[in-house]
């Protein structure tokens, strides 16, 4: 088959949804598949525009890059994109959030069209009015939507009800050959001495609904140490709030580790921590990044797919989100028990291994085409 899929950005450009396209991508090619990625340049920043780039194949896969003028609504502009997105596909995927896909299928030849429902626009109001129609629209007339859990589906409100009727749940996944535990990986700098006790991991963008305010709450008045791993605008704001409140020996801001060093991270770290305050976080695919590494989690209730990943008491803690006196009595549950630690890790290993991997994730899609292909 010759798979074409929409994305707004695609790896290096940091993300859980790009890596999820890119999983998607190289693992259909690794089957024999042709497939073909149409992405803007940049991320929450805009570059300088430049040209059109289209890549050599890696792991199988073409990589269109064009142009982007300018990033509005987290959305990127690139005027290239329409005409980018008529490379001839016998199944072409539409990631969302991602209006500039969408008006590419409304303009583009008819081809089966999954569309991969990742969030619902979150807190661009205005943009979320005007763009509703249109992604309504593209969802009733693809032949299939999909999303990564069920909880997905009370949030879907951009996939309308013709959409949400048609949606499949598959969830995301990762490679558990990759991250696992090994104990004799080299710890990173960033990390304090294990031998003056447990350190807690935070991996993730630096925006604000990641709950981030919440959790140097959490730590101050505490002996707790975190790592937070990540770059994003929120960053000289929380390098200013470790200075006031005297966190500096506490909090250790590492910057953003590439993808290939980020095991090492979850491996060093005695419990993972995703703090995060809002529906926007839909699932944290660094919970099955940890968990798969042995590390067990603390997250937030936040009725959203992070609940079906970390299991309560079993793989981790939940706790109310924005509640920072909570947090701290999950850190220090984690902190002061290493046994409990090790039966969470390995509870959570188990459970990535059996529910969310890569293949598991790559073949389900691929069946999903197979039967597209088959129907159109």
């Amino acid at each position: 088959m010759k798979i074409l899929h929409l994305s707004k950005f695609y790896p290096p450009d940091p993300g859980g949804l790009e890596q999820v396209v890119a999983q998607l991508a190289s693992g259909a090619a690794a089957r024999g598949h042709q497939v073909r990625v149409i992405a803007a340049t940049g991320s929450s920043w805009v570059r300088d525009p430049g040209s059109r780039i289209t890549e050599p194949p890696v792991k199988g896969v073409v990589v269109v890059r064009l142009p982007t003028r300018g990033v509005y609504w987290s959305q990127p502009w690139a005027p290239g994109y329409v005409h980018a997105a008529r490379w001839p596909a016998d199944v072409v995927y539409v990631h969302r959030p991602h209006p500039l896909a969408d008006l590419a299928i409304k303009r583009g030849p008819k081809r089966p069209i999954i569309v991969f429902h990742h969030s619902d626009v979150q807190r661009q109001k205005l943009a979320k009015w005007l763009y509703a129609p249109l992604a309504r629209s593209v969802a009733a007339r693809a032949g299939a939507t999909v999303v990564a859990t069920e909880s997905h589906l009370r949030f879907a409100n951009d996939l309308g009800e013709t959409g949400r009727a048609k949606a499949e749940v598959i969830p995301y996944g990762i490679d558990p050959g990759r991250f696992r535990p090994n104990p004799v990986t080299p710890r990173p700098k960033a990390f304090p001495d294990p031998e003056d006790g447990a350190v807690g991991l935070f991996v993730g963008r630096l925006v604000s609904y990641k709950g981030l305010e919440v959790l140097l709450r959490a730590v101050a008045g505490s002996r707790h140490r975190v790592v937070i791993a990540g770059g994003g605008p929120l960053k000289p704001t929380l390098e200013q709030e470790i200075r006031r409140m005297g966190l500096g020996r506490q909090v250790m801001l590492a910057g953003s580790p590439t993808h290939g060093d980020m095991p090492a991270y979850y491996r060093a770290a005695d419990y993972f921590i995703l703090p995060s305050t809002s529906p926007a976080e839909m699932f944290g695919i660094v919970l099955l990044e940890a968990m798969g590494c042995e590390t067990p989690v603390i997250s937030t209730a936040l009725g959203t797919g992070v609940e079906e990943v970390n299991v309560a008491d079993e793989t981790g803690f939940v706790v109310p989100p924005g509640d920072a006196e909570a947090l701290r009595g999950a850190m220090d549950r984690m902190a002061s028990d290493a046994e409990m630690r090790t039966a969470m890790g390995k509870a959570g290993r188990a459970r990535v291994v059996a529910h969310y991997t890569m293949d598991h994730m790559v073949d389900a899609h691929l069946e999903l085409c197979g039967r597209m292909v088959d129907s159109s």
